[in-house]
């Protein structure tokens, strides 16, 4: 028997039987779906995390009120840190006639609101308010305009640089929306530059955005929220150094004692990276025994049908051997068999999981990529489970005596 018929044997005993080959089959497919769609949710964020710090830069690091990352490292910091003092644009300041290994220092703060040009809104759009700095610190290439000047930010000018996507909605008739008007907040503000198309990064749009000087930002959404310091550092080798200095000149801002715990954190993208890279391997550790655990119960299930299916074709093979079928024409037929339930299994549970991370990232901020590894890793395991599981059910019908067989009832 060549591998074409055995597989179309197989087929045909999965059309024959259609609750008890899915009873078999739901093993491998609740394994290899729960592989697919934790993968690709995970390597989407993987992918996301990496591009949202290449976009910053390596040589940047950041001052915030709140370090949110102590959150899941450490509670009772996190708790503590709530009572830190907010971080303010004169300390944006001190920091930056003060620091010797910062080529600039910016700041940011960022709200969500509504931007109405005419009869046109845009809703949820991130409106950042920020220094003139932040094209130095941020990869933001402009398609029209100009960037945010000094002299727009210490006049607290109500002017703003548009994210693609939310220039084409505002302005959908326009090639050129420079030098119109835009309202945020309640307040009018002249568009001095549209950003180029940033794309979307894992399901993340980029474009959803606009940017004003932080001083008319905080005009329309009052001046109570604590601003992120961006630092880049003149010398990529003196990143420690460039931190540290800022600690230091941020504790004698504050006035702190030599024993006194910083009220402000330090953070750069490695230490994101770092932190994310140890939740995906906890992550990948506790779903390779869950997972396993799945594909065995699966794998016996399958080994159980197939016995079951000998039992039912015992007189099948002793006609066959009857007709001199050899020993080993019988075992390939039945680990033909069982190999292919278990690839249909898998590739079932690959589109199901597929589907399920897709609608998980429609569904929430989860970004979703298909890792082409995954896909290959969950054929190859129901392939190897089809072919373990089902050795023993292939041996014992090749190992069928031919009169014993013919007189099976």
């Amino acid at each position: 028997m060549n591998l074409f018929e055995g597989v179309r044997i197989a087929l045909a005993s999965l059309r024959g039987h259609k609750l008890r080959t899915f009873l078999t089959l739901l093993g491998n497919i609740v394994g290899t779906m729960s592989v697919i769609a934790v993968v690709s949710l995970i390597y989407g964020t993987d992918r996301y995390v990496s591009q949202a710090v290449l976009d910053e830069g390596t040589d940047v690091f950041t001052i915030t009120r709140i370090d949110d990352i102590q959150f899941l490292t450490d509670f009772d910091a996190f708790l503590e840190s709530l009572n830190n003092p907010d971080l303010t644009l004169d300390d944006r300041y001190w920091l930056a006639e003060r620091m010797e290994e910062a080529s600039a220092v910016g700041a940011v703060v960022i709200r969500g609101a509504a931007i109405h040009a005419g009869g046109e809104k845009f809703r949820g759009a991130r409106v950042r308010g920020v220094t003139e700095d932040y094209s130095l610190i941020e990869d933001m290439p402009l398609l029209l305009g100009r960037h945010i000047a000094r002299q727009d930010v210490v006049n607290s000018r109500q002017v703003v640089v548009l994210g693609f996507e939310v220039a084409q909605s505002l302005f959908p008739r326009r090639a050129d929306p420079v030098g119109r008007e835009v309202k945020i907040g309640g307040r009018h503000f002249k568009v001095i530059g549209v950003a180029d198309d940033r794309g979307t990064v894992m399901g993340h749009n980029r474009n959803q955005f606009a940017v004003a000087p932080i001083t008319a930002w905080q005009k329309v959404f009052g001046s109570g929220d604590s601003i992120d310091i961006k630092i880049a550092v003149k010398d990529l080798n003196r990143l420690q150094e460039a931190q540290d200095e800022a600690a230091f000149l941020m504790r004698v801002r504050h006035r702190l004692r030599p024993l006194e715990r910083d009220d402000f954190s330090v953070s750069t993208s490695d230490q994101l990276l770092s932190i994310w890279g140890g939740i995906s391997k906890a992550i990948y550790g506790a779903l390779v025994p869950l997972v396993g655990i799945s594909l065995v119960v699966g794998g016996i299930v399958l080994m159980n049908i197939m016995l079951v299916s000998v039992t039912e074709r015992t007189r099948e093979v002793g006609v066959r051997k009857a007709l001199g079928a050899r020993r080993l024409a019988i075992m390939w037929q039945f680990l033909v068999e069982a190999i292919t339930l278990s690839l249909v299994g898998g590739i079932l549970g690959i589109l199901i999981g597929l589907g399920l991370a897709w609608g998980i990232s429609l569904a929430s901020p989860l970004p979703f990529a298909v890792a082409g590894w995954s896909l290959v890793l969950g054929l190859v395991t129901t392939f190897l489970i089809g072919g373990v599981f089902g050795t023993y059910p292939a041996w014992k019908a090749a190992g069928f005596d031919p009169v014993e067989a013919l007189r099976h009832e």
